[in-house]
């Protein structure tokens, strides 16, 4: 399951042209290499059909509404938000299925500012993950020019909770970011702030990675120096060698004072080459010194670095372990309480199958009821006519008259 991307910044008049820029691509970017110039052409907008001035797009929507005061100098013209996910998500969309995601998440928060404050929802693929540039008016349900009254704590809460079970409910196989623990100082990063914090972990390897050549430099360096070292210890180990070899000279005589004093000449000539080579090696074990001190102390900051670098990615190890932790609970948690539902759904569609045979047959014996009660009724009815007639019959029958007789008064 790939998690939703989800950044808001607040921009101030001066601010506006920039972003639009930059949307837009108005102009080569020389601060962001991840911008590929040649895909910029897949970029599209799905609130424009072309390039637009937002700061006239802004004027206009704060003309319409009409504001009880003009906007301070200072005042937050524009937010931006940024929506996305990781590349894994995006690549098994595909470009069309891409479309239509972005496409949802503009439809949501367009009703949640409002369509009458959209400016732009650019889309970017020239980058290395696809995201979508949502810009509006933060202007508030009563018309006040207001990005605090907008974003608030609760409503930032909502947005973040209900937009991914919008998007789940698109068919989008995707979870909000993992919450920081209760307490912590902030939700998010701006986008400001990711962007600057990716720059500075990026020089802070390039740092790294600058020292480790210098420390390999110095090494290198001070190998090379001490070979030389070396020679010069050998070469003034040989002087002295050839000073001690001849340290008396014998006694001056008529015939020997040429020698000798050629035999001093050499001696002194000697005695001053290895002073020189004494200089040039205390020179060099002076600079050999301080080189060595800067090796230690490359060594000690190389070895601090290391080790503070690596207990950040042992810290941000631990922290992702824990989020990853948190998010499989998480998981588990929806599941169990997704099969609760399914259980519970089951049930209640067998109690439903229940009554719903049992008001058929409640029906059935209403239509039973209803039919013996017409039964019966016709039964009385005839009963009734059959009655009447016998009782009309006996009453009109004629009187039988004998010959002769008259009728009585």
């Amino acid at each position: 399951m790939s998690f939703l991307v989800f950044h808001m910044d607040k921009f101030k008049r001066e601010a506006v042209r920039g972003l639009q820029s930059h949307n837009q691509r108005e102009r080569k970017s020389r601060s962001n290499p991840d911008i590929d110039q040649e895909r910029s052409g897949l970029n599209y907008d799905l609130k424009n059909s072309g390039r637009i001035n937002f700061m006239g797009t802004i004027n206009r929507r704060l003309a319409e509404v009409n504001l009880a005061k003009k906007p301070r100098h200072d005042a937050i013209l524009m937010c931006g938000l940024i929506v996305s996910s990781d590349l894994e998500f995006f690549q098994a969309l595909g470009p069309e299925r891409t479309r239509v995601f972005f496409e949802t998440c503009t439809e949501y928060l367009t009703n949640f500012v409002g369509a009458e404050n959209v400016i732009a929802a650019v889309v970017h693929l020239d980058e290395k993950t696809p995201h979508l540039h949502f810009s509006h008016v933060p202007l508030t349900p009563d018309g006040r020019l207001h990005a605090n009254g907008l974003y608030t704590r609760a409503s930032l809460k909502r947005l973040q909770a209900e937009f991914p079970k919008f998007l789940q409910g698109r068919g989008f196989a995707i979870e909000r970011g993992v919450e920081q623990a209760p307490g912590a100082a902030k939700v998010h990063l701006a986008t400001r702030e990711f962007k600057q914090q990716q720059e500075a972990l990026k020089r802070a390897q390039e740092e790294h990675e600058n020292e480790t050549r210098g420390l390999a430099e110095a090494r290198a360096k001070l190998e090379s120096l001490s070979g030389q070292l070396e020679q010069y210890e050998q070469m003034a180990a040989e002087a002295e060698s050839r000073l001690t070899e001849k340290t008396a000279l014998p006694e001056p005589g008529l015939f020997n004072a040429r020698a000798i004093h050629e035999q001093a000449s050499a001696v002194i000539q000697t005695q001053r080459e290895v002073l020189v080579d004494q200089a040039r090696l205390k020179a060099r074990n002076a600079e050999m010194e301080i080189i060595q001190k800067d090796v230690d102390k490359a060594l000690a900051a190389a070895r601090a670095e290391g080790e503070k670098e690596a207990q950040i990615h042992q810290e941000e190890a631990a922290r992702l372990k824990e989020e990853l932790a948190t998010a499989r609970k998480t998981w588990a948690a929806r599941e169990a309480g997704q099969r609760q539902v399914i259980e519970a759904l089951k049930a209640n569609y067998q109690d439903y199958q229940r009554l719903k045979a049992l008001e058929a047959e409640r029906e059935k014996a209403e239509r039973a009821n209803r039919l013996l009660a017409q039964v019966k009724a016709d039964h009385e009815k005839a009963r009734s006519q059959s009655a009447a007639e016998k009782i009309l019959s006996l009453s009109v029958e004629p009187v039988e008259k004998t010959p002769g007789q008259g009728v009585s008064r």
